[in-house]
């Protein structure tokens, strides 16, 4: 497969999915999203996206905020953070097969 059909059906696979944040906003968000990744202390797969652990002493409120403001530009996401006593999690999904949204909001791809 080269590189122009990888591009093809990453798009597909994202297919309805937009974002409306502003052009200009997206490296500082994005940047924000790679020092959550880098902070956490696993990344695992899951259907439609990945699970971050999360540290005990991770501002959840930084992390809630966070989700909310991408939430606002990108419907496409879904987030879950679970607290269990200092176990914190963030799922991220983008529905079945759309696991490169999530990746490349993190930049994992």
């Amino acid at each position: 497969m080269d590189l122009i059909e990888v591009a093809n059906t990453a798009q597909d696979r994202l297919h309805g999915a937009s974002c409306t944040l502003d052009a200009r906003e997206m490296p500082a968000r994005l940047r924000e999203w790679a020092a959550l990744r880098d902070r956490s202390t696993s990344i695992r797969e899951i259907t439609g996206g990945v699970a971050l652990r999360l540290d005990a002493q991770e501002p959840i409120d930084q992390v809630a905020n966070l989700v909310a403001r991408e939430s606002e530009c990108c419907a496409f996401y879904t987030f879950r953070l679970q607290v269990e006593g200092p176990s914190r999690e963030l799922q991220i999904t983008a529905g079945e097969g759309r696991e490169i949204a999530v990746q490349t909001l993190l930049g994992l791809s």
